[in-house]
């Protein structure tokens, strides 16, 4: 299983970070899985834009989200992360307002 570091930043832009903001994933099947970093205090709500196939069994919880990858082939795939700030109650995203802004993402090798 592999872990990517989600954080949030309300008054960034995008407000919603991954890290790795690139992950390298060899082909194959294997679970990837998106868990708060340090002490973030957010709810996961969504995980958008992978495939089915090869992304399957998405199964998003409160604490973290978690993915099978099936690819066999090289390829890149853009994702967005959408979290609900325990603070105040609003939804931020990786989505950012600006362009060439890093926008997070898969890929297999």
């Amino acid at each position: 299983m592999t872990d990517i570091t989600v954080k949030l930043d309300i008054n960034g832009n995008p407000a919603v970070t991954c890290e790795p903001p690139q992950f390298n994933a060899n082909r194959g099947n294997q679970t990837i899985k998106w868990k708060p970093g340090g002490s973030q205090k957010f709810t996961f709500s969504s995980l958008t834009g992978l495939p089915n196939p090869p992304f399957s069994s998405l199964a998003v919880a409160s604490n973290e989200i978690t993915v099978q990858d099936n690819d066999t082939d090289p390829a890149l795939y853009v994702y967005t992360i959408t979290v609900v700030a325990d603070a105040n109650g609003r939804t931020y995203s990786t989505l950012a307002s600006r362009e060439g802004d890093p926008v997070p993402s898969i890929k297999n090798r």
